[in-house]
């Protein structure tokens, strides 16, 4: 573990629950982007500026989510689960020091998910997203902790509570988890074929695909910020993307890539829905469903598709 990462991840959380959980990620989105366009000079930036202790998920937006619940808690916030408000607002010290600490135990979080346990006993730290991982068991501490609503929320008497899309609502699901997917996957397979024909920067791209468009849709986020009606696709294209690498490998078909990532994409954007009506409904703070469902099919990605579809490239 680097000791001066771990220190500076304090930073990082009381960081974030300043400027605000969500302006938070979007620089997170912003400096990926920068980075995979710069190459190699860009690298160290991924590790120690994006996924680390400035900007990882994990580090500066959980500190952020910790924060706004604790601050509704003590009654500087209206609602616990408020991602967007840039905290230093309410000029309380209290509560950014919350978002500090627990940029810690993010940082903490990580390191044994990523090393301790993937690394020393699964054998391999990439066996899921860790960072997302990290986030969802940080906002679960979160909620029961600072608030008093449980993990799944207090449904009022009376209500009928719906962990599905409904209706016309699951078709534009399903439809817009598609087209994420195709998308992607398209351009995922797109590098791919010109890496198989000689271009070694194609293959840079090819490889960074789920990143980059992480990033892209991480930054996209700026728009939700000035109160349009953005949609949040962060946890469709990244796990889309990432098998349309894997099928790509395995089978250099941009068909089967395409189709793959669609597939994905389609339960990419249903668990995200699921995650939020299961989670966010009727609570106090904020569980994040993107990083709910990019662990889960991150983990197919990493550790089961890739014995089925051995690379072939």
């Amino acid at each position: 573990m680097d000791f001066t990462l771990l220190i500076a991840a304090f930073g990082g959380g009381l960081f974030a629950a300043a400027i605000g959980g969500v302006p938070s990620f979007i620089f997170t989105g912003l400096t990926v982007i920068a980075a995979i366009l710069a190459g190699d000079f860009g690298a160290p930036a991924i590790g120690i500026v994006s996924f680390g202790s400035w900007f990882s998920p994990c580090v500066a937006f959980a500190g952020a989510v910790a924060a706004s619940a604790y601050a509704k808690k003590i009654g500087k916030l209206e609602v616990g689960g408020d991602i967007i408000t840039p905290l230093a607002g309410l000029k309380d010290a209290s509560v950014l020091l919350v978002g500090g600490i627990f940029g810690i135990i993010g940082y903490l979080l990580n390191f044994v998910i990523g090393t301790v346990i993937g690394a020393n006993v699964l054998g391999s730290a990439a066996w899921t997203d860790t960072v997302a991982l990290s986030v969802v068991i940080s906002a679960i501490l979160v909620r029961l902790i600072f608030t008093d609503s449980g993990l799944t929320g207090k449904t009022p008497a009376g209500v009928t509570r719906h962990y599905l899309p409904q209706g016309s609502d699951l078709m534009f699901t399903i439809v817009l988890g598609a087209g994420f997917g195709i998308l992607v996957g398209g351009i995922a397979a797109a590098f791919g074929s010109m890496a198989l024909a000689g271009s070694g920067e194609a293959g840079y791209l090819f490889s960074q695909m789920g990143s980059f468009a992480f990033g892209i849709a991480a930054f996209g986020l700026i728009f939700a910020c000035m109160g349009l009606p953005f949609y949040g696709c962060h946890h469709i294209v990244l796990p889309a993307a990432s098998t349309a690498i894997v099928v790509f490998s395995g089978t250099l078909s941009p068909v089967a890539a395409i189709i793959a990532a669609a597939i994905t994409g389609i339960l990419a954007a249903i668990i995200g829905e699921f995650a939020g009506l299961a989670f966010n409904s009727y609570a106090d703070s904020h569980i994040d469903p993107p990083a709910c469902t990019i662990w889960v099919l991150q983990l197919l990605n990493f550790s089961v598709l890739p014995l089925i579809l051995p690379s072939i490239m």
